[in-house]
């Protein structure tokens, strides 16, 4: 139990350093490409952190236990609307959004994110169902490219000859080390978490939906906290949405392929269901308004993620 926990604290030791490698990289990536910071965190950002979320449901697919990997997407969606966006704007007093992305991208994302949840009302996510939602997120990911032009904050201009070659260089070999520092970190940190929730017998999509969800959400929680602190705030919106979408999409879809998921507790499913629906409503009806997230306005979605856990633990 020791060694368990001394394991699990290592890794968020290193989940906090690899997402702060991660930060200076894609800035400077921005800077090379000329995108937006936005545009960087949702495509590359978004991936790199799901990357944990990729290896649990791989992982349970092959084993046989897909409702695993559901639980965990599920719980990780949650967390990255409420926790993740709230805890950056409860730190950074006000949490900018580009007005343009907030008004005609994020309700696509809604639907994304609650297309796997109506599949699923069956009791089960087939293999075609899967294939659905992997066409889905390639149409998704096309989508976003054709609108680049929306995002206009484009990042400082990068140093060109040998001195931004030098940079590029730096850039990459920063990012690739950060993205292997974040696989194995949170790899160890599932592993190590799974073992701790074994012995306490917690049930499977509970476990995925609370104790994997914590763990795999702790980069983009840890890389938005960095990424607010370091005046880059529109990344950490990115990042939060990218992964719901790339969550939902393809991680579920490719683990319906692999194996169907076959979804245990309906009763459990609605709720969580429920939670998402109302702080997506809440988050998208924030930024609609203005063009940032408000202290006031992380501590609701802050709030939203409590109640969820307080009434999961009596029910």
């Amino acid at each position: 139990m020791i060694i368990l926990l001394l394991v699990f604290l290592l890794s968020f030791f290193f989940l906090v350093r690899s997402s702060a490698l991660l930060v200076s990289s894609l800035a400077g990536l921005a800077r090379l490409f000329r995108l937006s910071e936005y545009l960087v965190a949702f495509l590359l950002m978004s991936f790199a952190t799901s990357v944990s979320e990729l290896f649990v449901g791989i992982s349970s697919a092959t084993g046989g236990i897909p409702a695993l990997s559901l639980g965990n997407i599920l719980g990780a969606n949650l967390l990255n609307l409420t926790v993740v966006i709230g805890v950056v704007a409860l730190l950074h007093g006000s949490l900018e959004v580009e007005s343009k992305i907030s008004r005609q991208n994020f309700w696509f994302i809604f639907f994304l994110s609650l297309l796997p949840l109506l599949l699923g009302l069956d009791g089960i996510i087939s293999r075609a169902d899967g294939l659905v939602l992997l066409v889905s997120f390639f149409v998704y990911i096309w989508h976003i490219l054709g609108g680049r032009e929306y995002f206009t904050r484009v990042a400082n201009h990068h140093p060109k000859g040998l001195r931004g070659l030098r940079k590029t260089t730096h850039d990459l070999l920063y990012f690739a080390a950060a993205i292997t520092l974040l696989l194995v970190s949170s790899a160890a940190l599932v592993w190590s978490g799974k073992a701790l929730a074994d012995h306490f017998s917690v049930g499977l999509l509970s476990f995925g939906i609370i104790f994997v969800a914590l763990g795999t959400t702790l980069p983009e929680l840890t890389f938005g906290i960095r990424a607010a602190l370091s005046k880059h705030g529109s990344m950490t919106v990115g990042n939060a949405l990218g992964s719901i979408a790339f969550n939902a999409t393809f991680i579920i879809g490719l683990v319906s392929v692999i194996h169907p998921i076959v979804i245990g507790g309906m009763e459990q499913f609605f709720f969580v269901i429920g939670a998402f629906v109302i702080a997506f409503i809440l988050f998208n009806i924030f930024v609609y308004r203005r063009t940032n997230i408000t202290r006031k306005e992380g501590v609701i979605l802050l709030a939203i993620y409590i109640a969820f856990l307080v009434l999961e633990s009596l029910f």
